[in-house]
């Protein structure tokens, strides 16, 4: 299958081409209907009456005269006069903001184009300008994410997240405090209905040895007070269970969340 070439397809959404042998071919191809709705995209953001400062760039210094030497053109074939929308001129050369376009000859002698051919080059460039300003707007978008953003694991409270063993829950847990004076602060979300409680231990890597720190709120929260003869070298592990109101001080064997803590 032959896919209609890119420059037909920004002509299309210029509105410059009407529908031609290609347009059969459009209602059959999804990836050509996609490129056209991104060129269309491109056209109705550059159109637009006040386009956001964050979506439309400056071209950089020298793209029109590297465009110009490309296709041969002499600078008379980049004024306004060329037929190009105003408004996506104006938004493309700077117009908008009292500049006025300057370019250099081109590097070698002009080549004649036919009115129309050149016309319609022309208009391609400029879709492309259009394109990769709009590009360049989302790339700067992308990586001033990428600087800023937080780069640690998402948590509650600056919490790790701990091991769900029952799918609809989940916890995070951290340590905080000086030697003398250590806290550990658990929060678990979808706790299952109970009639009983939910108890937090401190365990060892193998799950063999643990020790009782307290049982969480309703709202599943809780910050409990870790003595210091407690070895968190050993007792590296949070777990959290379900256990019954039934007088014995034994773990269930009901965990909902698990895992090493932060801190």
């Amino acid at each position: 299958m032959k896919h209609a070439d890119e420059e037909t397809l920004l002509l299309m959404a210029l509105g410059e081409l009407p529908a031609t042998s290609d347009s059969l071919h459009l209602r059959t191809c999804s990836t050509c209907q996609r490129e056209l709705e991104s060129f269309r995209r491109v056209v109705r953001t550059a159109q637009a009456p006040e386009p956001a400062a964050d979506l439309l760039l400056q071209p950089p210094p020298g793209l029109w005269t590297d465009i110009a030497a490309e296709l041969s053109l002499e600078e008379r074939h980049l004024t306004p006069e060329v037929a190009v929308d105003d408004e996506l001129h104006a938004i493309i050369t700077g117009q908008r903001a009292g500049k006025q376009p300057t370019f250099e000859p081109a590097a070698r002698p002009p080549v004649p184009v036919p009115p129309g051919r050149a016309r319609r080059r022309m208009r391609f460039s400029v879709a492309l300008a259009a394109c990769a300003a709009l590009l360049g707007a989302a790339a700067g978008s992308t990586v001033t994410w990428w600087v800023t953003r937080d780069g640690s694991t998402p948590s509650v409270a600056g919490g790790k997240p701990l091991d769900s063993l029952r799918a609809a829950s989940t916890g995070y847990a951290s340590l905080r405090g000086t030697p003398a004076h250590r806290s550990l602060t658990v929060d678990v979300k979808g706790l299952p209905s109970t009639s009983g409680y939910f108890e937090v231990w401190l365990m060892n890597s193998s799950h063999t040895k643990l020790v009782s720190m307290g049982v969480l709120d309703p709202d599943g929260k809780a910050t409990l007070p870790v003595p210091e003869n407690i070895d968190l070298g050993e007792y590296s592990v949070v777990d959290v269970s379900v256990q019954p109101y039934n007088g014995k001080p034994d773990h269930s064997g009901k965990s909902i969340v698990r895992g090493p803590y932060a801190g």
